[in-house]
């Protein structure tokens, strides 16, 4: 630590009790209503983590957390394992390799990771007792010390499924400095032998950097060893809807936030373009329990003109109000072009693999200086902008199918060019065409620089004023980004971090779930960058402003066309006139 880091703990010392009194009174209050919201179950299933549990619900449950008891000899694991974390898997009885656990696809496994402390000495014990003032763990999770990244890694597809963990219930994980155990349970859908694979990012919350002075020096993960170095093979039978002969046989996908992973196209037992989407290095994303449709950009406006999902209205032309941030714009540019923006040999310039905002796109301006922005778009010209900033273009296209509004915003924070809360007035949207659907982008710039309590304010108050402007229209909720696998960095000093971005998206979509209820569509990008093999993870993450390569824009603009234009209400909604194919029934290109 420098002596100007030093120094400033130091200061802040004489202010310490002050400050934590009021942290610890704002707490109590927050966590009651967090816990009241968290508490609540997903409605219809929506949640990301339990879907697989009413699929599996008759398969062995021998080896899930629920059966396997929790061993406490673990709590005093620093005496046989030192400071190392590792990782605890089930062993096989009756089997002759005891380091290889057989089941079948979607049997829980519950992996537990126990982090002993590292009990520091001397000068470096007493800067730690100063550091207890900066790094404190977040309301909803207080069990949550430890930021642990742990993947199942198919040893021959290659595939890697993200476990994850939660604190266990136990008085060690309401304390620092003492051993923590947190436990999730795999379920793996495709035949492999699985190996875990891990790193501890930080310990002692040191993951969450909510003070201006908490950021820490340095990345140094720590690898998680897996006791007595045992494996997981899964079978999948052939009779199984997880089985690839039979993936063409599964439905269409009718959500925005199916999960999945990234598997070779030569392992699948149909031709390579039947996947129905891009590839991202040499891997396609598949979900689990059904497939994506190959809509191109035009067949999605075509969509919204003729089928107008979701839309209260019958007439006029389809419009979408779209609440976004850079990542947004990215989408925006994909659609608006036709899926021209970035796409063959451009895709590796580097305004395509991280950030545009210093690029000219004549479509529509999308920098910081315009805040607001008119779309409109037909399916052979894409889209151009009409009015920017409240100023007319002097340009528009024949047969508009549909319009975007655009609101370029950075969250509920404090760097938007005005209160964020004032385009929500009555004044501001009755300057554009009424919404058919709403997408609101929330969680990047938040966690990034909003302290979660404030956040937890300000997003309360966003749904007050989104029930008032929107009461009838469908709430398309777009997630945070994934995150990992680096040190925040940006001046100033963004403070993304993986569980941040988790915890402040997971928040947002239960409250809004209480809220908007089956209004609501839950768009989980996150969940495609967190199943790509790790490497490739660190490579996307090199990008410091938390964006996506523009072939992982497409593919998440493929899953918000997918939950739109297959909802099943489509398939008996009369076309309007029109002679265009129903979307449910377009065959993969």
């Amino acid at each position: 630590m420098d002596s100007l880091r030093r120094q400033g703990i130091h200061g802040m010392r004489l202010s310490a009790k002050a400050r934590r009194w009021a942290v610890i009174l704002t707490a109590v209050a927050a966590t009651m209503l967090l816990f009241r919201i968290c508490g609540r179950l997903y409605h219809s299933g929506q949640g990301r983590d339990d879907w697989g549990a009413d699929l599996v619900a008759q398969v062995d449950q021998k080896y899930s957390c629920a059966s396997q008891p929790l061993d406490a000899s673990v709590w005093s694991a620093q005496a046989s394992h030192g400071t190392q974390p590792f990782a605890i898997i089930p062993t096989a009885a009756h089997t002759t390799d005891r380091n290889m656990l057989p089941v079948v696809a979607g049997q829980p496994v519950c992996i537990r990771v126990v982090v002993p402390p590292i009990k520091p000495t001397g000068m470096l014990a007493r800067q730690e007792k100063e550091m207890v003032e900066l790094f404190q763990t977040i309301p909803s999770e207080p069990g949550l010390w430890d930021s642990i990244i742990l993947d199942a890694v198919g040893q021959s597809t290659g595939i890697s499924i993200p476990v994850q963990l939660q604190p266990v219930a136990h008085a060690n994980m309401a304390r620092r400095n003492t051993v923590h155990v947190y436990e999730g349970e795999l379920r793996a859908y495709d035949a492999d032998v699985f190996a875990i694979s891990g790193v501890v990012e930080y310990r002692d919350a040191a993951w969450n950097y909510e003070q201006p002075a908490s950021l820490p020096d340095e990345y140094r993960p720590e690898r998680i060893s897996v006791l007595h170095d045992v494996q997981i093979r899964v079978s999948v039978p052939r009779a199984s809807s997880f089985h690839p002969e039979n993936y063409m046989r599964l439905p269409v996908c009718q959500r925005t936030d199916e999960p999945g992973r990234w598997v070779q196209p030569a392992t699948l037992p149909f031709a390579a373009e039947a996947h129905g989407q891009p590839l991202y290095g040499g891997k396609v994303w598949q979900p689990y329990r059904c497939r994506l449709r190959s809509y191109t950009y035009s067949a999605f406006l075509q969509c919204l003109d003729d089928y107008r999902p979701y839309s209260p209205e019958s007439t006029g032309k389809y419009t979408v109000h779209w609440f976004g941030d850079t990542n947004s714009r990215r989408a925006l540019k994909k659609i608006s072009s036709l899926g021209q923006w970035c796409s063959g040999i451009m895709a590796s310039r580097p305004q395509c693999l991280c950030d545009d905002s210093g690029e000219a796109f004549p479509r529509f301006t999308g920098q910081n200086t315009v805040r607001d922005t008119l779309l409109e778009l037909n399916d052979e010209d894409g889209g151009w902008s009409v009015r920017e900033n409240g100023m007319a273009k002097n340009r528009g296209i024949q047969n508009t199918l549909a319009q975007i509004y655009y609101h370029r915003w950075e969250g509920l924070t404090q760097y938007n060019s005005g209160k964020w809360q004032d385009v929500f007035k009555p004044s501001s949207l009755g300057l554009y065409p009424q919404a058919d659907l709403v997408v609101i982008s929330l969680g990047n710039m938040d966690a990034s620089f909003t302290q979660f309590l404030e956040y937890t304010r300000q997003l309360n108050e966003l749904v007050i004023l989104v029930q008032a402007a929107y009461n009838e229209q469908h709430i398309v909720l777009r997630m945070p980004q994934y995150f990992c696998c680096r040190a925040p960095s940006g001046n100033p000093p963004r403070r993304m971090q993986k569980d941040r971005n988790r915890l402040y998206g997971d928040y947002a979509q239960r409250l809004f779930e209480l809220h908007f209820g089956s209004r609501l569509h839950v768009w989980d990008v996150s969940g495609i960058a967190e199943t790509l093999p790790l490497e490739q993870r660190k490579e996307v993450a090199a990008c410091a402003v938390n964006t996506v390569p523009s072939e992982i824009v497409d593919l998440e603009n493929l899953q918000l066309m997918n939950g739109i234009c297959n909802a099943a209400s489509l398939r008996s909604k009369p076309k309007p006139g029109g002679g265009r194919q129903d979307p449910a029934n377009i065959e993969l290109a």
